[in-house]
């Protein structure tokens, strides 16, 4: 049986890709700040499923967090590094905190949870999806500090892929989604340009499917109705 790791997996994106991997047939280790949630959706799921406290910003959570992921299941195929947290305004205006948390778990908390795990995905020759945003790769004004963090992470997997060949790392980039994300609640509209979390849970689950000496190195994807920008 294959084990996959999701982060942030309480809600929004973490949760439909931990949804779409147990329909895989995958064991799971879920961890995210929630731990009410993530016994909610253990108990929905069934099967082999491990969830546990996971602050990404704490390399001691992170640390407690692989260690038992390793003792329950003694490996990890897969790793879905998805936590992250956006705060939007001007850059003059942007608190020093909360660019600070920003980097905390959109920078450093990818770094922890890849480092962590590193070692047992080279045992299995697994794979790390990495979930970036659209925006890794471009500007977005009210949005530079999030913007900053997302252009550091994707050079962070990029540096990862080339030190770490027998590893494959996938840049997953998607556009807008209809979470809670950015203090917004779900049941935006598509029309409004927001995919749903399901949606971008089935990329990975493309991803996931490919042959072994196939790597996509990143995969955007947006909504029909979301503006084209570059």
């Amino acid at each position: 049986m294959k084990v996959a790791v999701v982060t942030g997996a309480s809600r929004g994106i973490g949760e439909a890709i931990a949804r779409a991997l147990a329909e895989e047939g995958y064991a799971l280790a879920i961890g995210a700040r929630s731990v009410e949630r993530l016994k909610k959706l253990a108990e929905e799921l069934g099967g082999e499923v491990f969830y546990h406290h996971l602050d990404v910003s704490r390399p001691e959570s992170v640390e407690e967090f692989a260690n038992k992921t390793i003792e329950r299941f003694g490996k990890v195929d897969v790793v879905v590094a998805n936590a992250g947290l956006g705060y939007f305004g001007r850059l003059e205006e942007l608190g020093e905190e909360e660019f600070h948390e920003m980097i905390e778990v959109n920078l450093l908390g990818m770094w922890r949870t890849i480092k962590a795990f590193l070692r047992n995905l080279k045992e299995t020759n697994g794979v790390v999806v990495a979930v970036t945003s659209d925006v890794s790769a471009r500007l977005l004004p009210y949005g530079g500090g999030y913007t900053a963090t997302k252009w550091a992470a994707r050079a962070l997997v990029k540096t990862f892929q080339i030190e770490n060949p027998d590893v494959r790392f996938f840049e997953l980039r998607p556009g807008a989604v209809d979470t809670y994300f950015g203090g917004s609640k779900p049941g935006k509209p598509k029309e409004k340009g927001f995919l749903k979390p399901e949606e971008v849970a089935e990329a990975v689950k493309y991803l996931l499917r490919l042959p072994k000496d196939v790597r996509v190195e990143e995969l955007m994807l947006r909504s029909m109705y979301q503006k084209p920008e570059y």
